[in-house]
């Protein structure tokens, strides 16, 4: 299978999915398939305890459908101050700039090469990575985001366990589906992540483990154990 990881023309086509698949989950209790919705992202996003005058990245930023609820929650008059959005999607940037008037390609925005973070060591006080560490290159992703994260900065990642129930019939069937439209589906091993975050000096403050796919779209309550299909991680460089 052709390696999408860093495809740009590839991700370019993929704004209207995610735009339909968050319209879905926000406004169809019942729909097939659901993705978290903005009340799940918001209340997971509020764990970072973003301030007024941290620098916060939002990784694989996409259209920014992060940026009303950060705005909302940081500054309340629309400002950008201390949002920095990177894709590599130049599409995904330009939908989020005529989306959100205050946000621009080159200030607030930046096109990403899927390799090396456009910023410097030690920047940003808080990261958030959602929904988007299963279509990356791991382990150098990884070895970025602590580059540029602060020490003593704040972490959240989501993505997918390589491990999950083999009853478990809809994350199947979700995951067939996504391989034959090419994306990278990067599964990650959750013992192995712990291990190489722990080279970084990293603490986990806390970790949420969903059993089945669909737990995390439905609501905030936890499940726990090994075999789990979804994981979130918060942690900060000690």
């Amino acid at each position: 299978m052709v390696d999408n990881t860093n495809n740009k023309e590839f991700w370019d086509n993929y704004v209207d999915y995610f735009i339909n698949k968050i319209d879905e989950a926000n406004n169809e209790k019942d729909a097939a398939d659901k993705t978290a919705n903005d009340l799940v992202y918001s209340g997971y996003y509020k764990k970072l305890e973003v301030k007024e005058d941290d620098k916060f990245l939002d990784f694989g930023c996409g259209f920014c459908r992060l940026f009303p609820i950060y705005s909302a929650d940081v500054h309340s008059d629309g400002t950008t101050m201390g949002y920095y959005g990177i894709d590599v999607s130049r599409r995904e940037l330009e939908v989020a700039q005529s989306r959100y008037e205050n946000l621009e390609i080159g200030r607030t925005l930046f096109e990403y090469d899927g390799m090396n973070i456009p910023f410097a060591n030690d920047y940003f006080d808080k990261i958030i990575c959602w929904g988007v560490f299963d279509a990356c290159n791991q382990e150098k992703i990884i070895r970025e985001l602590f580059r540029v994260l602060k020490p003593g900065g704040k972490l959240l990642i989501t993505g997918k366990n390589e491990n999950y129930y083999e009853d478990d019939d809809a994350a199947k069937i979700a995951e067939v589906n996504a391989r034959k439209k090419g994306h990278p589906n990067y599964f990650t091993n959750v013992h192995n992540l712990t291990d190489q975050l722990a080279e970084h000096g990293v603490r986990f403050l806390e970790r949420y483990y969903f059993l089945r796919r669909g737990d995390f779209s439905n609501d905030c309550s936890y499940g726990g154990g090994q075999k789990c299909q979804r994981y979130f991680m918060s942690g900060h460089i000690c």
